[in-house]
């Protein structure tokens, strides 16, 4: 009877496997004629590249090596602070040799809470790789915008766990942010 009763135990979880982007990504890795386009490729389709913004950055591991097996997603808003069901999604892979991902999109504008409240110019991340049970969330805001007032970031008391939300500006249309899992400049993530 125990044996018959071992299997009614729960599936255990598995983390995100190492072949992610096959699935997600395949023309990106390489891998044609499985979709026409890889789903997010381009976060806002109907504007035109000039109006874009470009993040670049890496994810690192609690040993600090740069990972190539990561897919990151993103959603955000517009320029103007308005979401859209067609527009403002994007999912892309760090490159296997620079180990880098970039992000073409537009820099979103602020976005009015329900109850007023405005939040500062954001873009919402989501992780998956292997050797992590769930996708990790966070949130990229951007050097030189006014975040003293932003609600979910009242929540940081720690002026350096901020800083590890915020992509500094290397010029006027190029971000560099990168990414922590683990260690002692672990990037914020949020548990939703």
């Amino acid at each position: 009877m125990s044996s018959l009763n071992n299997i009614y135990d729960d599936t255990p979880f598995q983390t995100a496997g190492p072949f992610l982007h096959i699935g997600c990504l395949p023309n990106s890795i390489g891998i044609k004629n499985i979709f026409k386009h890889d789903l997010g490729m381009v976060p806002f389709d109907r504007k035109e590249n000039a109006d874009f913004i470009s993040i670049s950055g890496s994810v690192f591991d609690g040993s600090g090596q740069a990972l190539d097996d990561v897919m990151l997603e993103s959603w955000q808003c517009d320029e103007s602070g308005q979401f859209s069901s067609r527009q403002g999604f994007a999912r892309f892979a760090p490159n296997n040799k620079t180990k880098k991902y970039n992000l073409k999109t537009v820099k979103p504008g602020s976005v009015k809470n329900s109850d007023g409240t405005i939040q500062s110019p954001h873009i919402l991340i989501s992780i998956s790789s292997r050797g992590i049970n769930m996708s990790l969330n966070t949130r990229i805001y951007f050097e030189g915008d006014d975040i003293s007032n932003d609600p979910l970031l009242s929540f940081v008391k720690d002026d350096d766990k901020v800083n590890t939300l915020i992509a500094k500006k290397v010029d006027a249309y190029n971000y560099n942010f990168d990414i922590y899992l683990q260690g002692d400049k672990e990037t914020v993530f949020l548990d939703i």
